[in-house]
């Protein structure tokens, strides 16, 4: 898989590229492991709290998961930063496609707890330890489907996390300047030369 990466490529485009189903049939035996536990895996269970917000593309389940798994890749210790709200808002306007294979992603995410590490319990109920332990099987894992999917989940969490504004000064970062600080002309014109020359 090429690391190449196009400036104007959209969110949806990396996405694509990472992780679809194309690509994680392309994959193998392992791919094709990773969609039938999808589709077998519960879409709802009990138990997951009510989001703080209101949600345009998760379900409540997936936001549990998704604020959990944020929290464990990027190392937060709380929920002051709403990765998963952010992530909601950035994948509500993305195409059905990409919406789908993030829903089957988070579900086999959740429930592969059961199948790869025999664990008794989904990755929400696991004390954060075992949920970094269950992240590291899936970066280092040598099913390459499974790879994929934890890159294209890394790279949601990280988007997430850095489009909520309150991380931006950890970073030195402050904010766009589209809108807030003038534009310069930089650019001078030429007249063009007429066509007889």
């Amino acid at each position: 898989m090429s690391e190449d990466r196009p400036e104007n490529a959209t969110l949806a485009d990396l996405l694509s590229r990472e992780v679809g189903r194309r690509m994680v049939l392309r994959s193998g035996a392992s791919g094709m492991l990773l969609l039938a536990l999808g589709a077998a895996a519960p879409s709802g269970c009990r138990g997951y709290p009510k989001p703080p917000v209101g949600l345009k593309f998760f379900s409540d389940e997936e936001y549990a998961v998704f604020q959990a798994l944020a929290r464990a890749i990027l190392g937060l210790d709380d929920d002051s930063i709403d990765v998963a709200a952010e992530v909601d808002r950035l994948v509500s306007v993305m195409s059905s496609s990409v919406k789908r294979d993030i829903h089957w992603m988070l579900r086999i995410f959740e429930h592969g707890t059961h199948l790869f590490d025999l664990k008794g319990k989904r990755f929400t109920r696991l004390t954060r330890e075992d949920q970094e332990h269950y992240l590291r099987g899936w970066m280092e894992s040598s099913m390459g489907a499974r790879r994929m999917v934890f890159r294209a989940l890394k790279l949601l969490a990280s988007l997430g996390y850095y489009g909520v504004p309150a991380t931006w000064p950890a970073i030195g970062y402050d904010g766009p300047w589209l809108g807030r600080i003038p534009a310069e002309r930089r650019f001078s014109y030429e007249k063009p030369a007429p066509l007889a020359t």
